[in-house]
């Protein structure tokens, strides 16, 4: 069977399951375009509209955005996406409503759903890596470096830039995504799991492990 050319593809799993990381691993075997709802919302809130300061109160309190501001977010972004092109979907859905929904969504862009890929790892797995988390600010890009990886903090500190923790990574937070992912999303991994597209995957192996056993599913 040949490559699936414009596979679509929806990532689901608790923050810290390392989704950015695995979809541009996947990106780089397959012509698919990440998007990452998390990049998308704090873009707009360095726009600093109205939208964007709504959108931030929610995040920094480790909570949801609503549905109707994502899909305007989420709608706009994939309307400019090429033909040719799949995409990897980082963020979206993560209720069951939205679930639901996302077939009718997509269909208004002239897409179908390929795949939901359910990246499973556990609790105290997430906590650990995203209490340590911290960010690297440098004087052209900002990356992520982990407290326990000397060499993620090597290379901020060579490229001579600065650490500071997202606000929704201190631990309390976390512990409250984490109870707000479990509460939102089992229903809707049910869901999919029902019309037989989620496949789970052990998030917990190296990151370019994960991202082949994803290309092998639409391949």
């Amino acid at each position: 069977m040949g490559v699936a050319l414009v596979a679509n593809i929806v990532f689901i799993g608790p923050p810290g399951a390392g989704k950015s990381t695995v979809a541009h691993a996947v990106c780089e075997s397959l012509p698919l375009d990440v998007i990452s709802t998390g990049v998308l919302l704090r873009a707009e809130i360095a726009t600093g509209s109205l939208l964007g300061q709504q959108i931030a109160a929610a995040i920094d309190h480790g909570n949801l955005v609503t549905d109707e501001v994502m899909h305007q977010v989420l709608g706009a972004y994939i309307a400019t996406l090429p033909a040719t092109h799949g995409f990897i979907l980082d963020g979206y859905p993560r209720t069951l409503s939205q679930a639901q929904y996302l077939p009718t969504f997509l269909a208004h862009y002239g897409r179908t759903l390929t795949l939901v890929a359910l990246l499973d790892i556990p609790d105290d797995v997430v906590v650990q890596r995203l209490s340590g988390r911290r960010m690297c600010v440098t004087p052209s890009d900002t990356f992520p470096v982990h407290v326990d990886d000397p060499a993620s903090l090597a290379e901020c500190q060579t490229r001579g830039g600065t650490l500071t923790m997202r606000p929704d990574d201190a631990p309390e937070i976390v512990l409250h995504r984490v109870a707000v992912y479990h509460a939102t999303t089992q229903p809707l991994i049910a869901y999919f799991d029902q019309l037989q597209l989620l496949k789970r995957i052990d998030a917990r192996s190296p990151a370019d492990v994960v991202a082949q056993t994803i290309v092998g599913l639409v391949v």
